[in-house]
Formats: structure tokens, sequence, C-alpha cells
């Protein structure tokens, strides 16, 4: 058996390829742009062909770097974007109109419509009834493009992510599947039967022929077929969920918590499936024996607070060291920093940015400290959610991302927390995670022990909290006033 695993990783701005060794190591990797198209009113689109050379371009320069090696390979996986979807021809390959992307809101009238059916679309999927999922999107093409009903009248449409589309291309029009995790964000699958649901389906008047079988994550799914090579493919997931298991948490009551543009929270929970107030729930992973789901966070403004204060605020230079400014704040503000309106728990798109305890002491330091903090306060509101349930108990979190290289931020998510908060070590998560998920579906390694002792150092360094049990509880009730007045000033006068 080869000793190398080929992840192919399908981004929002560039497609990836990756070869990763039985022991957890990247070997070698190519990278090749992907350029988005920005339409009118938010539209974002990608040309499928465009989607499709990139990711052959880059296991073609990977290949190239690799030299015979690439004889050794013993599994595909790929990882790719979340509820970006594509609809083509059958018989031809060619696509009946550009890829949707995840954050393309066009489908936000569709949803509109069937806003008295959100309950049922909570209940059955985890998710809350948005555009930013893959339904409403599949059903604004079936309705703008004339030439879609003679190809469903005639069995030849098909329906996918991106993951879908790229396998289905590189393994001869042969592999038409999509994974668990992918499903889970359509709005379209049931999480309890990992089905198709019919009743979702018939919401949104979608037929069920275009879609493809729904899969584990971690399974054998078919053969690719590259540069005359076969490679069998062992997984298919989402980057986020792949991040979450390149860390290592695969237990239940593991977080990670992305500091990215946009902040992520995923906390693992195991083979329990919970529907908490605010909270997102979908897959984490899965094979043939079992599944795996979590919980989720989204926090709207996160790297891009930081962004929006230097860009558009100038209170931050372009290099300016944000770890010093926090450091020579002497005055504690609070900011409420809803730029573009708050994820979860509140999910309030008409919420505004909000300063309080300004006097004729404060300078910009504490402001840039206030905003800091205040991305620690909102993921805090999330896991409070979970903590006041109480049925899952937190064990390990582990911050990465941009931003997590902000030692006050990490210092203060452990104080405000009251547990430890683990920096991640910079890495390649994603295509770990999914390398994690082909080899134990080829059994290149023997269960998850095994993973966790390779990721075991995955962490550099620990932030303990050092604010007392009394400290933090007094901060947390003056940002959950400070979440109070401003969420009703913006109510009011926004």
């Amino acid at each position: 058996m080869g000793q190398y695993i080929l992840v192919l990783d399908q981004g929002s701005l560039s497609s990836r390829a990756i070869l990763v060794d039985n022991h957890a190591r990247i070997i070698a990797q190519s990278e090749y742009p992907l350029k988005p198209h920005l339409l009118r009113s938010g539209w974002i689109e990608y040309k499928p062909d465009d989607i499709l050379k990139s990711q052959l371009d880059a296991i073609r320069n990977l290949f190239r770097k690799i030299g015979s090696k690439k004889q050794q390979i013993a599994a595909l996986g790929m990882a790719g974007q979340h509820s970006t979807i594509i609809l083509w021809d059958k018989d031809t390959g060619k696509p009946v109109y550009n890829a949707i992307s995840y954050n393309d809101p066009r489908g936000v009238d569709i949803c509109r419509q069937r806003a008295e059916r959100r309950d049922i679309v909570r209940e059955r999927t985890g998710l809350q009834l948005s555009p930013y999922y893959a339904a409403s999107k599949i059903k604004w093409v079936l309705e703008n493009v004339k030439s879609v009903q003679k190809l469903i009248d005639n069995g030849r449409l098909l329906c996918g992510t991106v993951n879908t589309y790229i396998l289905w291309h590189i393994s001869n029009r042969s592999v038409f599947v999509i994974d668990h995790a992918s499903a889970a964000r359509t709005l379209l699958c049931n999480i309890f039967t990992k089905t198709w649901d019919r009743e979702l389906l018939e919401l949104f008047n979608l037929p069920h022929e275009i879609f493809p079988p729904v899969l584990p994550t971690s399974s054998y799914l078919g053969d690719a077929v590259i540069d005359r090579q076969v490679v069998p493919i062992h997984a298919s997931i989402t980057e986020q969920q792949a991040t979450l298991l390149g860390q290592g948490l695969f237990q239940e009551g593991d977080v990670n918590i992305n500091y990215g543009d946009t902040g992520l929270i995923l906390a693992n929970t195991g083979k329990k499936i919970f529907l908490l107030p605010g909270l997102l729930t979908s897959i984490a992973w899965s094979n043939h024996d079992s599944t795996a789901y979590l919980l989720e966070g989204v926090i709207n403004s996160a790297g891009s607070l930081i962004e929006w204060m230097r860009n558009n605020l100038g209170i931050l230079g372009p290099k300016e060291d944000i770890e010093k400014l926090c450091k020579g704040s002497s005055n504690r503000l609070f900011m409420f920093p809803s730029v573009t309106g708050l994820g979860s728990p509140h999910w309030d798109s008409h919420s505004t940015v909000c300063m309080y305890g300004l006097n004729n002491n404060s300078r910009r330091e504490d402001i840039v400290r206030a905003a800091v903090e205040s991305i620690a306060f909102l993921v805090k509101d999330n896991i409070n959610v979970i903590q006041t349930d109480g049925r899952i108990q937190l064990k390990r979190i582990i911050g990465n991302g941009a931003i997590s290289d902000i030692t006050h931020l990490m210092q203060f998510q452990a104080d405000i927390l009251r547990m430890p908060v683990h920096k991640a070590k910079e890495g390649n998560y994603t295509a770990l995670g999914v390398a994690f998920l082909a080899g134990l579906s080829l059994k290149i390694w023997q269960g998850i022990a095994p993973i966790e002792r390779l990721t075991s150092s995955a962490a550099t360094k620990v932030f303990n909290p050092k604010l007392s049990d009394q400290d933090a509880v007094k901060l947390y009730d003056r940002w959950r006033l400070t979440c109070y007045h401003s969420r009703e000033w913006s109510k009011n006068f926004s």
C-alpha cells in the first residue's frame, strides 16, 4: 500500500493539491488562484470551468514536484466550499449556469416566501432558513435558466457542490456523490436520517432525481483517474469540518474557534444531536459505522472588525502592532462590534456598532482593546449557550486563524470563558483533516487514537485563565448589558 494521501482543497480564492504522508506530514503542495465574479447586488459566481481547471492545474503541478512519489499515492480526499452549487448536463458535462457561491444572497426572496415553514427547516436540518445555503440557489437556477426544465424532463440535469462536480469530472463521470457534511449544508438533508428530505425538496419545488446519493465523509467513493493514474477516493467533506478534524478534535466536547475574517466556533457533540437556541447544528464527520455531530456559532465580525478599524476609521495603521496597543490601554471600554450585523446566537442583521464607557480619559488604545475583547465576548455568547444547556461538557478548546496571533485576544478569551484556550500552531489543518478521513477509510490509521497522538502537539501555547471567577462574571454581565442596550438602540433608531 502506498504511504501518501492526495488532498484536494478547493477554496473560495484558490485550488490546492497537497501530498500528506502517513505521519501527517505535508510533503509538497501546489496552489492555483481562483477568481470569483462579483455581480450586481452582491451576487458572487464562479465559472465552473475555472474551478475545474485550477484544481487540475494544481494536481498536475504537484505531480511534477513529487516525481515518482505519485506512484505511492494510496488515496485521494477532498475538501470544498460548503453551499457553493453547480448544475450541469449529464451528457455533455457542461454547466447550465455559473457556480453560485455560498456567500451569494440572491435566494433571499425565495427563503422569505417560505418563512412560515422555517420551523420545519430548523427541526430537520439544524440550520436557519437562509439564502446562504444551497436550496434557494438551486431554486433560483431552476426558475431563471430556460434550458433546465428540458434537461430535467430528459433525465440529464445533475446538481451538487463543488466537491460533487470535481469528483464527477476526475472520475471519468463515474462518481456522482455528496458527503454527509456537505449535504447537511443544503437545507434539504435531514440530519437525523442523513438522506434527502422529500418534504424539504417539495418546499423548494426541487426534483429529487437531480441530486446525488448521500454517503459518509470517510468512505470509499470510487476511483479518480488523473494523468492515467487510478487513485481511489476515500474522503469528501467541507473545509470547516476538515479543519476541526485536522487539529485532532474528534471527541465530544472538543471545540475549534477559527478567528478568521468571520469567526467560527465548532463544538463536537459526538453522536448526540442538539438543537440549541441561536446555534446551528450540523454533521462533523461520518463513516459507515457512526456519525459525529457539531454545534456551530458564527461571529460576523472578527478579523474583518480589525480591518474595518484600520481601513474605514483609520484607528490602526497599516502594520501597527495591535498587541502593543492593547497593552497600552488603561481604561476598559465596551464595544458592540456589529459592523455587518450579528451572527449567532443573536441573529440580528439590523444592529449597529456602539461604544460604551467613553470619557475624557479615553484613548485610541482603549478603543482598540475594546474591539479585540468584543470578539472574545461574542465567542463567549455562543459558548454560554452550550454551557447553560449543560448536556455537553467542553473539554478542549483550540483557536486558530489570522487574529489568533493577538496574545491579548487569546488570553482574554481564556479569562472570559474561564477555561484554558490552546493556540494552534501554523499549519494546513484542512489538508490534515481530509487526510485523516481518507486514511481512516483505507485503514492507514487504525481508529482515532493514532491520529490523536499525531496531533497532540497541534497547539503551541496554552492560555490559562488569570482573572478571578468573580471578575470574569462581572465583566460578562457588563457585556450583556452592552449587548442589550445596543440592540435596543438599533431596533428603535436604525
